[in-house]
């Protein structure tokens, strides 16, 4: 299949395919930078290579050796966040940042293929995916206000590349109508048009008088770990890749997107998740209001840029797509709830404002 070529609608991060780097050379930058003997194996990622290290005596690191086309001073950020919210609240259970043996957060090298790439190393998490635990209200409480914490945590934060251009952005989503001619299904393509429609009415003539800061970005069930055997606990938060400065609303409305899973009154998922939020942060009621329109964003690029990524990398679009189905899922849950009802429903969770 020919390629597409490239547009506004991707970012150079997610135009670069992932091309991991052999498991010798990890282990080797593992032993040479510090000072550890470990065993690699290698872990998908989106766009980076990455190695759980296992040593003899079975502590786990990960060490992640970032895609060449990302910026060095946005990997400065994500070292810096990490070790920000570390000192500000070290009570939220994100990884720890292992330094070299020179005392540096993180290091770029020159890969086999000649690329050059930045690796920072930083603490296995414990537990399992949230996705792959059961869930429940209370978990959901709990992740909204961890969300609120980190936020928190993060609100004295800042980094030069904090403005950095990202896919993952909702500050770009309308970008998203250039994806839309992919779409074969007349329906389907009427239905994120539609979506991508409200956002730029209702949202963006607002965004810019939004309450933002640095926000974490990818609050998603893969990225929220939990307790094997009570998985209401939640004992890990990874993944601080997609970090940019926008509204927090948007972190927000992410995490609603992902909160909705198998629920059948997707709803009721949010509220869960606001309620636990507003624990933790102050919530508007022009922010409530456009919540759920921020989330059916979120689910608009959980379709378009799968798909988009697939046509640049038909290789891999079973890899790319394989949450597609359920996300239409989601929507059509969404849908079968009027607007004006779910939206009532969500001022009310608000101002709930409810404690565990």
């Amino acid at each position: 299949m020919k390629k597409i070529s490239k547009t506004g609608v991707l970012g150079a991060e997610l135009e670069t395919a992932s091309t991991p780097v052999p498991r010798d050379q990890a282990q080797r930058l593992a032993r040479d930078h510090y000072g550890l003997s470990a065993r690699a194996e290698w872990l998908w990622g989106e766009k980076d290579s990455n190695y759980r290290l296992m040593l003899e005596d079975g502590t786990a690191y990960l060490l992640k050796i970032l895609n060449p086309a990302e910026d060095p001073l946005v990997t400065s950020m994500h070292s810096m966040a990490l070790l920000h919210v570390e000192g500000v609240d070290p009570g939220i259970p994100c990884q720890r940042v292992v330094h070299t043996r020179d005392g540096a957060a993180d290091f770029r090298f020159v890969a086999g293929d000649g690329s050059e790439r930045g690796v920072r190393m930083v603490t296995f998490a414990p537990g399992v995916a949230q996705r792959t635990a059961p869930q429940s209200p209370l978990q959901r409480w709990r992740v909204g206000a961890l969300l609120g914490r980190l936020q928190k945590a993060l609100k004295s934060f800042s980094h030069e590349a904090a403005s950095h251009r990202i896919t993952w952005d909702l500050k770009h989503a309308i970008g998203m109508r250039e994806v839309l001619p992919t779409f074969a299904d007349i329906h389907q393509r009427k239905r994120l048009e539609n979506a991508i429609d409200e956002f730029e009415t209702m949202i963006v003539p607002v965004m810019d008088s939004l309450q933002a800061q640095v926000i974490h970005n990818d609050f998603n069930m893969e990225n929220i770990l939990v307790d094997t055997t009570t998985p209401d606990t939640i004992t890990g938060l990874i993944d601080f890749g997609d970090m940019v400065h926008a509204p927090t609303l948007f972190d927000l409305g992410v995490a609603a997107a992902y909160q909705i899973g198998d629920e059948p009154d997707p709803v009721e998922a949010i509220c869960d998740l606001i309620r636990g939020y507003r624990s933790e942060c102050f919530l508007s009621d022009t922010e409530v209001d456009l919540v759920y329109t921020a989330a059916v964003m979120r689910l608009v690029m959980r379709l378009c840029i799968p798909k988009w990524r697939a046509r640049l990398f038909p290789e891999h679009t079973k890899r790319f797509t394989t949450q597609s189905a359920s996300v239409w899922s989601q929507l059509t849950r969404l849908d079968a709830i009027p607007r004006t009802v779910a939206i009532e429903r969500l001022r009310a969770a608000n101002r709930q404002g409810s404690r565990e």
